[in-house]
């Protein structure tokens, strides 16, 4: 009966299981685990704050005519620069054209008539001056009685009828030259309208939308084309005001394109709202651009990231290291070849770093599991995961 016992086939069959439970077992308990780690060391930590927001220009125009018309052509498209009195749009002048015409032509009319009543004046001028020298002989001829006072009544009447020919001229004559001065300002007047036919660039920019074509016709105050300053461009970020009392003009910050995440322009904040959003809890913050980018749109989604402080050559951990336990903070140590917890009290935290203010060494080295959220016992031998 013992002897059944002993037989090899049974031992086997007792000792295999038993050889994998104890592998499991020591698998599961005993094995070293596979962590990644970090050296902690110093170095800056930058804090930062993030926003998301948009591209706009600090200045733009709604371009159109203030006069109603048809549209006889468009010179430039959307995307295109424009230049500080760039002429851009036309509209059709041949009204505007036979307005000015017309005004010119009776501006001419004026003029010859005020031509004709100097040359009148001058003749009224003569008239006068022979009737007073016919007054002033017959007056003497009838002192000496060598003419009749009919004669003499008739030189009177003469030289009052010249005077009165002689301020009607002038009266004509004053007339006319204010007719002339109507006449010119009514030309002036037409050749300033027909100059607004033009439609020109009031700035240096970009233009980014464009609402008519050649043959439209268009109200007064129409939108033609839009127009943006592109000498200086912001972004407009919202922030969460909870970094409103950190914030500051002037201070540095990176704009990140989401469509070229590796490069980012530099800016600083120009402006910080003194309004906040009643839903969101967000301010809008303006940051101006360092530089222009070679292509922008307006309305372009950009992230910035406003530096608020900086701490220098501190001990910090990556923030991926951090872990939570409720309200407290701690990380995975070596501590003799062994995994340890150690609560940590953090300083400022910037982007992927935080500063360590208690509870790690300068060259301590930090462990976690190279799979997201899975668990390291404390007291288990660790290696570095492949």
């Amino acid at each position: 009966m013992g002897n059944k016992l002993l037989r090899p086939g049974r031992l086997a069959k007792i000792a295999i299981p038993a050889l994998l439970l104890a592998g499991l077992i020591y698998q599961r308990k005993f094995s070293p685990l596979s962590v990644r780690v970090h050296r902690v060391d110093r170095g800056d930590v930058v804090h930062e704050v993030f926003g998301r927001g948009t591209i706009e220009s600090r200045r733009e125009a709604q371009l159109g005519f203030d006069m109603a018309g048809r549209i006889s052509d468009v010179l430039v498209d959307e995307g295109d620069h424009v230049k500080l009195g760039q002429v851009i749009a036309h509209l059709e002048p041949q009204q505007y054209q036979a307005d000015m015409r017309t005004a010119a032509s009776g501006a001419s009319v004026a003029q010859a008539a005020s031509l004709r009543l100097e040359s009148e004046q001058k003749r009224a001028d003569v008239a006068l001056a022979y009737a007073e020298h016919e007054e002033e002989r017959s007056r003497k001829l009838a002192s000496a009685g060598a003419i009749s006072a009919r004669d003499f009544d008739l030189a009177v009447q003469q030289l009052a009828l010249a005077r009165a020919e002689a301020t009607r001229v002038q009266a004509a004559q004053g007339e006319g030259r204010h007719s002339v001065e109507v006449a010119k300002g009514g030309l002036a007047f037409r050749k300033a309208v027909a100059t607004r036919t033009a439609l020109v660039s009031p700035f240096e920019g970009l233009v980014i939308r464009r609402f008519h074509d050649p043959g439209d016709p268009v109200a007064v105050g129409a939108t033609v084309l839009r127009v943006v300053a592109t000498d200086r461009l912001w972004v407009r970020a919202w922030i969460d005001e909870t970094a409103l009392g950190k914030l500051a003009e002037g201070q540095l910050a990176q704009v990140i394109f989401p469509a070229d995440p590796e490069h980012a322009l530099g800016g600083r904040v120009d402006r910080i709202g003194r309004e906040a959003d009643r839903q969101t809890h967000e301010v809008l913050v303006d940051v101006l651009l360092d530089a222009i980018p070679e292509r922008v749109a307006i309305g372009q989604r950009a992230d910035v990231r406003i530096e608020l402080g900086r701490s220098k050559q501190t001990l910090r951990a990556p923030l991926s290291f951090i872990r939570r336990d409720g309200q407290s903070a701690f990380c995975l140590v070596d501590r003799g070849g062994r995994i340890a917890q150690v609560a940590v009290k953090l300083g400022a935290v910037g982007v992927g770093w935080v500063e360590i203010l208690t509870g790690l060494r300068d060259g301590d080295t930090l462990l976690d599991s190279p799979k997201p959220g899975a668990s390291l016992p404390a007291g288990r031998r660790w290696k570095v995961g492949t």
